[in-house]
């Protein structure tokens, strides 16, 4: 019984040490993953480019590294689909959304953004000029200088990547139906239905129970909105 005892606090202090661990994007390292992962990004043409790639979470964009050891940004233009590890990533209003879910070619998407609004308050610094002036001011106003911006050096950021303001996050979800962008919320979807079908996703979202937060509800939502 002790030993029993002694192997479940073992399991539970492990367990509370990975929560302890789990990380958080921050003003040195303003990325949506913890490393440069390797990648492939997929072109108009049947063309492909495989690098170390991650999202800087100022505007969302694709950032990879080159040989010489700095962070370029990448141009959306031409850009069909994005893998980072196991995700896969679409431009969408030139931000890159991860694929949750499809129905053939209807996707839900689900946008991680930086609530930079949120930091606006708080002071400190990092690590990083700006991308551009019109970016720099944009920042400045918010009293918040990010790592990661016009090209800086992937070893200086690495060294620094544990220094700097956690960034809070947002999760916003996106239907792309026939094409359309439709914001997954109750307000953006009855307006996507229109009258048609105003009372059939009125059952729908009784009968499911529907949670706008929730993944697996807005699955089944991408569903009905496919039929």
């Amino acid at each position: 019984m002790k030993k029993v005892f002694s192997i479940l606090m073992l399991t539970i202090a492990a367990s509370l040490t990975a929560q302890a661990q789990k990380f958080e994007p921050n003003t040195k390292w303003p990325y949506i993953y913890e490393d440069f992962t390797p990648g492939t990004i997929y072109f108009e043409g049947n063309e492909k480019s495989q690098a170390d790639l991650n999202i800087h979470l100022w505007g969302n964009v694709l950032h990879y590294v080159k040989k010489d050891g700095r962070i370029y940004q990448s141009d959306d233009k031409k850009v069909v689909r994005v893998e980072i590890g196991s995700d896969a990533y679409l431009f969408s209003d030139h931000k890159l959304m991860r694929i949750i879910a499809n129905e053939g070619t209807n996707l839900l998407l689900k946008l991680t953004k930086g609530d930079f609004d949120a930091m606006r308050s708080s002071g400190g610094g990092a690590y990083g000029s700006s991308l551009n002036s019109s970016a720099s001011r944009d920042l400045s106003s918010l009293g918040i200088d990010l790592g990661g911006m016009d090209q800086p050096e992937l070893g200086l950021m690495l060294q620094e990547k544990k220094e700097g303001r956690t960034i809070p996050l947002v999760e916003q979800y996106y239907f792309i139906i026939g094409g359309q962008q439709i914001e997954a919320t109750k307000k953006g979807v009855e307006k996507f239905v229109g009258d048609a079908k105003a009372d059939a996703l009125k059952t729908f979202l009784k009968e499911n129970k529907t949670k706008w937060k929730k993944e697996d509800s807005l699955t089944q939502l991408l569903g009905f909105l496919s039929k």
